[in-house]
């Protein structure tokens, strides 16, 4: 009797260690933090958070209800971030199945108002004057707002903050206590993929002082291989100086990269008006910076011998889509294939349209061009694109011209995710279809 009662003691008294072994206890090494960004339709949004632990998760697979995230700005009220998913993987960046390792991946919900890490400042918000014509065909002047829009990152004034809100276990054993963890969204600290590789660079005219700015995508370089090249033109909401806006503002620099390697130019010039141009002219319309465009391109290909000289691809949304024909017209026979969205007739100077004829787009005759355009669009009229493509594919029987129209009556239609029907290029950047078909274009070389 009595060695059971000792034996019962022994029990107990494991019992009582094993459980005190169990007991929650504090971490050997803090919990790192780090936040993953993405390229949204609406800009750069953060879409996760990233939690590196002391020593891998034991059960990972689902931690959904593990976790509690919300913002603060400016030492405002908390607001809460929607967790889509919550798993265990083996580096800092989402993954299609959870994965053995230390990190926890937070999925988050990119439609939450608070994802977005900037501000848009407004610039150009005052009237300017410009060419056009008046319904009699006579030239007058017309004002007209080119509004832009700059990020301006909310760095230190934007807390993150996430809970876990319950035990975690660990492989080596050890349980985790219910814990907080607090990080700023400095831009530095949000690590979005392709964004981050994306180099400030700058092509030189004639003069020093007339220089256009572009970023520059080089992708991981296996020997004996080559890559496409892609130039993306961004809209007149982007004109600036800060070198960014143009890649944050729609997925358009990084369309291509999302479906095969490649390099990337995405350049973006600093007013609407350019004072290098003798004869005049706003936007990609003047032969100055078209000219700062193909020097660009031919610097880019005389450094980067892995580009595929028979697949370099034109994208240009917008006023970037007039200045991508321009380029076009210009130099013919160069580009595989070209997107052209919500652009304005051939030739356009200013406001002043009806300048688009056979003989201006004959040598555009056998180029592989897809025009978008919405019915609706009030800030780049229809008609445009509709006297492009009824003069090369009508007149010229251009054989590789391709257009879309689409009806837009609420955000969500055809996949054109802002509420904007100038903004044919949501339907575009998120199609495989039209992408599929644009990387697949290939233009011959002659012997």
């Amino acid at each position: 009797m009595k060695k059971c009662g000792l034996l019962f003691c022994s029990f107990l008294c494991g019992l009582n260690m094993a459980n005190a072994n169990d007991q929650p206890k504090p971490l050997d090494k803090p919990i790192k933090m780090s936040l993953i960004g993405e390229i949204t339709e609406q800009g750069q949004k953060i879409s996760g958070i990233a939690l590196e632990y002391e020593d891998n998760i034991l059960s990972g697979s689902n931690l959904r209800q593990l976790y509690r995230v919300q913002t603060i700005l400016d030492q405002q009220a908390p607001i809460s971030r929607t967790v889509l998913k919550a798993y265990v993987n083996n580096q800092a960046q989402k993954a299609y199945q959870a994965k053995a390792g230390k990190f926890v991946i937070i999925e988050l919900d990119t439609q939450d108002k608070n994802a977005i890490p900037y501000r848009l400042r407004e610039e150009n918000a005052q009237p300017m004057r410009f060419q056009a014509k008046d319904k009699n065909g006579k030239i007058i002047s017309v004002e007209k707002v080119q509004r832009s829009k700059v990020p301006e990152y909310y760095n230190d004034r934007l807390i993150y903050t996430v809970e876990q809100t319950s035990l975690l276990k660990l492989t080596n054993g050890k349980t985790l206590d219910k814990t907080s963890i607090k990080k700023s969204a400095s831009q530095a600290m949000i690590h979005t993929p392709y964004l981050d590789e994306f180099i400030a660079k700058t092509v030189e005219g004639n003069a020093d002082e007339n220089q256009l700015a572009y970023r520059f995508y080089r992708p991981q370089l296996n020997t004996n291989q080559t890559y496409p090249l892609t130039l993306f033109l961004h809209g007149s909401g982007q004109v600036g100086t800060d070198n960014l806006a143009h890649l944050l503002s729609s997925k358009g620099a990084i369309a291509t990269l999302i479906y095969e390697a490649g390099f990337v130019l995405a350049p973006q010039y600093q007013t609407v008006f350019d004072p290098f141009e003798p004869q005049g002219g706003i936007h990609w319309q003047t032969d100055n910076r078209l000219d700062l465009l193909l020097k660009m391109i031919d610097r880019t290909l005389e450094n980067e011998p892995q580009i595929d000289p028979t697949r370099i691809y034109l994208i240009g949304l917008s006023r970037g889509a007039e200045g991508a024909l321009k380029l076009l017209q210009k130099r013919p026979h160069f580009f595989a294939g070209a997107l052209l969205m919500s652009g304005r007739e051939a030739n356009t100077l200013e406001w002043i349209e009806g300048n688009a004829n056979v003989a201006n787009l004959a040598m555009l005759k056998n180029e592989n061009i897809w025009f978008f355009h919405s019915k609706e669009d009030k800030v780049s009229p229809v008609n445009g694109s509709r006297i492009n493509y009824h003069i090369l594919h009508d007149k010229l029987n251009a054989p590789n011209v391709k257009y879309t129209e689409f009806t837009m009556q609420q955000a969500g239609d055809n996949g054109i995710v802002n509420a904007n029907p100038h903004n044919t290029w949501d339907a575009v950047f998120n199609s495989p279809e039209i992408i599929h078909w644009l990387l697949a274009q290939r233009r011959a070389i002659k012997p």
